[in-house]
């Protein structure tokens, strides 16, 4: 069997016939498995000048290997580790021949350039996106806190109305009640409330009803100075006004500057002015 009657080194020699001479010349295709030793192949005397030829119809590979007459075609024709390299190299520029390192080396430095360049151009192209937002100082978010006076501001419904009267300075008129029926009214200036209808109150009148002297059960403390040194010191007692309606029922009026109302005692708010 010799190898220049296999099925692709044909093609390929009709193609490239110089650069398959050099393989040749390199590698030997491992044609030593083919080649006989004895040393009738080494011998130049039967080799002619058609069959070392790269051109020639009569080729022979296997003297060329052996034959001082023959000519590289080519002596700086690119070398390949075998011939499906070589076909993949036809279709392919990056397939790089062997020996090529310097070739090699200098994609591989174009590869790096390229990829700094995309980096900093990346880099460019974020710093002017955000250039608006350089000096900014970060501020960091505060929980905004809530109490009374912040929920009033966002007060909807019915409670509106109480929100007019705080904004407005108006007076209103509460009815209270006690255990068993109604108490008495106030008539007062509304500084805050909730949801509860707690009421916080200023400038209080307060006018409720109650029985005479001689049918009370307890006497009457309103009124009556406290000991000195306690709370009288700090704010004084209310002067309680007594009216009698006859009937041995009294109306009771005092003044206080500030109350608070549980809402559990309001029975109706009435908004006195306008």
């Amino acid at each position: 069997m010799s190898l220049h009657k296999t099925k692709r080194v044909p093609n390929v020699l009709t193609f490239h016939p110089e650069i398959l001479l050099t393989s040749l010349f390199c590698y030997g295709f491992a044609v030593c498995d083919y080649i006989d030793m004895s040393g009738k192949n080494n011998s130049d005397s039967s080799t002619s000048e058609s069959e070392v030829s790269a051109c020639s119809s009569s080729f022979n590979p296997l003297k060329v290997l052996y034959s001082k007459k023959a000519k590289i075609p080519v002596r700086n024709a690119p070398m390949y580790e075998n011939i499906q390299q070589y076909e993949v190299s036809l279709g392919n520029a990056n397939i790089a021949a062997v020996g090529q390192g310097e070739l090699v080396r200098r994609r591989e430095e174009e590869k790096q350039r390229r990829k700094a360049k995309e980096k900093r151009e990346l880099e460019e192209k974020n710093k002017q996106r955000f250039a608006q937002y350089q000096g900014l100082v970060t501020v960091p978010r505060t929980k905004k806190g809530k109490n009374v006076l912040t929920r009033i501001e966002v007060t909807e419904g019915p409670l509106a109305a109480l929100k007019d009267c705080v904004d407005q300075r108006l007076r209103i008129k509460v009815t209270t009640r006690s255990s068993t029926s109604i108490r008495g009214v106030l008539h007062a200036t509304l500084a805050a409330f909730d949801k509860q209808w707690n009421l916080a109150l200023t400038d209080v009148v307060e006018v409720w009803k109650r029985k005479g002297p001689n049918k009370r059960k307890v006497p009457p403390g309103l009124g009556t100075p406290v000991p000195k040194g306690t709370a009288a010191t700090i704010s004084p007692v209310p002067t309680v006004t007594e009216k009698s309606l006859g009937g041995g029922m009294w109306e009771c009026t005092r003044h206080i500057p500030q109350m608070m109302v549980r809402g559990e005692h309001v029975v109706i708010v009435n908004i006195v002015e306008r």
